[in-house]
């Protein structure tokens, strides 16, 4: 007699095995069996004939760190089936905030209603713990944030001083808990890193058997030697490393992604353990300020309004935009404006612009579209988002389809009656994995169902470090998901993007049924899942 018994369903374990018909019992928090049919009973049973049942997806690339604290029923990923979310990447964590690295958060915090009152890596998961969520949560360290608490904002190297202090900030860090560092290398001041800097901190990752996953230095024309640097600092400092969401952006660029492919391959033949993630879209999303050159945003936000309010340096800002060839991303020559649509308007005078390119915004404002762009940044503090329409969904197919790659949402633990339901979000934060499913697995066949759950379940636990989670066996934990092949498919849009996904029936989150005939059952059974570090 156990707990639970899920049966009748076809079970896709995550290994890329071929689906079986088995039935799946669970005791506590664990998986305690896998049986044949009518094997087995159970307080209660889910009924999953005509269902897939499989485990819970892991996402590997995840911003909730904060908005975790503010939205802990995690809507937005439970709802998609998401069990597990690896926080802290693109260079910034939630911890440790030593210094000014709090200002990094403060947005953030302020938008989410939370008090930043911690410091350590060990208190920020201890608040996670003791707020309790509905998925589970495991960070890395942003190289970022140590910079920014360190050395500060502006461009600048760090004293050798500074360094060593980065790399116990980040050692202390993986002790607590956490699985690694990330960088960010196209925001600041994550962009003033050089790359010994960067093989400095993933040796200290590497050193404790953590990675290195990174934004890198350039997605569009200098994708290839963006993508050679990240495997240099994998090499050179000895560690895994995970290229995040892995694309070529810019019309000009489309079809690079096929050489990156085979320099990632030439490297793990190489014996650097190199692999990467992607998202199931054609457009990526970040914050409007950073389309700005690296040097306007040298000392932070005081700073960069400062320039933004001086003509000069306004008109020299605005030059910038029209070189493609500039040692930096340079997303607008690369994009295009009317590519660029902009999102997250805190101010209701503004969000009726909420979605729409800067052109057709420029055209309603009478100015030209640069304008348009900086006068927005100013009025929102630099609190704003864009969207970024500038992929082929040939080179996202040729990423996803590759054996080497994670699905990865690069999204955000939100809700339909969250803060943010008031302005458009990037739909990856609510449809990412059931949109793999259905259109790239189900409707375009691009791979079987078994390896579009792979590269959502064993892979990404495989890459992260996660021993107990990933896979459907006895002992493991009792993470799992029941879907509908005939009915799952992401509803969100980018004109509609706060929508839940359906087809998603049932979801276990160490055990405990979290989501329930695809109602969340308000159930906030996640844990804080920490790096076990031996210390020798």
């Amino acid at each position: 007699m156990h707990d639970i018994l899920i049966s009748g369903g076809t079970v896709i374990d995550g290994t890329g095995a071929p689906p079986a018909r088995l039935d799946v019992a669970v005791d506590g928090l664990k998986i305690v069996g896998l049986y044949k049919e009518s094997e087995a009973k159970a307080s209660v049973k889910i009924d999953a004939k005509g269902k897939v049942v499989c485990p819970g997806f892991i996402d590997i690339h995840s911003h909730s760190d904060i908005s975790l604290l503010g939205c802990p029923l995690a809507d937005s990923r439970i709802m998609q089936g998401i069990t597990t979310e690896l926080v802290g990447n693109c260079g910034g964590s939630a911890a440790p905030l030593v210094g000014a690295a709090s200002e990094s958060l403060a947005s953030q915090a302020k938008e989410w209603c939370v008090n930043l009152n911690w410091v350590t890596m060990d208190e920020y998961l201890l608040r996670l713990a003791d707020m309790k969520t509905s998925v589970n949560v495991c960070t890395l360290v942003g190289a970022e944030t140590l910079r920014w608490g360190v050395v500060g904002v502006e461009d600048k190297r760090p004293t050798d001083e500074q360094m060593d202090h980065m790399r116990k900030l980040l050692a202390d860090s993986m002790v607590q808990g956490a699985f690694g560092v990330s960088s960010g290398l196209i925001y600041a001041p994550g962009c003033f890193a050089t790359t010994e800097e960067l093989i400095s901190l993933a040796s200290t990752a590497g050193a404790l058997g953590g990675m290195y996953a990174s934004h890198i230095r350039g997605e569009s024309r200098t994708v290839v030697d963006a993508v050679a640097e990240a495997i240099r600092i994998g090499r050179e400092g000895e560690c895994r490393v995970e290229i995040s969401h892995h694309k070529a952006c810019g019309r000009l660029n489309w079809g690079l992604v096929n050489t990156t492919l085979k320099l990632i391959d030439q490297a793990r033949a190489d014996g650097v353990d190199v692999a990467f993630d992607v998202y199931p879209y054609m457009a990526s999303g970040t914050s409007l300020d950073a389309i700005l050159p690296p040097w306007a945003r040298d000392g932070g936000k005081p700073a960069i309004l400062k320039r933004l309010a001086d003509p000069g340096t306004r008109n020299k800002i605005k030059e910038t935009f029209k070189d493609r060839f500039t040692p930096w991303e340079n997303t607008v020559p690369e994009d295009g404006w009317e590519n660029i649509y902009v999102s997250g308007f805190k101010k209701a005078e503004n969000r009726r612009f909420d979605n729409k390119p800067v052109t057709e915004i420029a055209k309603e404002l009478g100015k030209s579209p640069d304008e348009a762009a900086l006068d927005l940044m100013v009025e929102e503090d630099l609190g704003i988002g864009a969207v970024f329409h500038e992929m082929s969904e040939d080179d996202v197919m040729t990423v996803m389809k590759h054996p080497l790659a994670s699905i990865g949402s690069d999204g955000n633990s939100e809700s339909t009656y969250g803060p943010t339901a008031q302005s458009a979000t990037h739909p990856r934060s609510y449809g990412t994995f059931p949109r793999v499913i259905r259109r790239y697995a189900l409707d375009k066949k691009l791979f079987p169902l078994e390896e579009a759950v792979r590269k959502m379940t064993s892979w990404p636990a495989e890459r992260i470090g996660l021993k107990d989670r990933g896979v459907l066996a006895k002992g493991m934990a009792g993470d799992i998901v029941v879907f509908d092949p005939g009915t799952i498919a992401d509803t969100s849009t980018y004109e509609k993007s706060h929508s839940y996904p359906v087809g998603i029936e049932h979801v276990l989150v160490n055990g405990s049924v979290t989501v329930e005939n695809g109602r969340h059952t308000r159930e906030k059974a996640g844990l804080v899942l920490k790096k076990q570090v031996k210390i020798a």
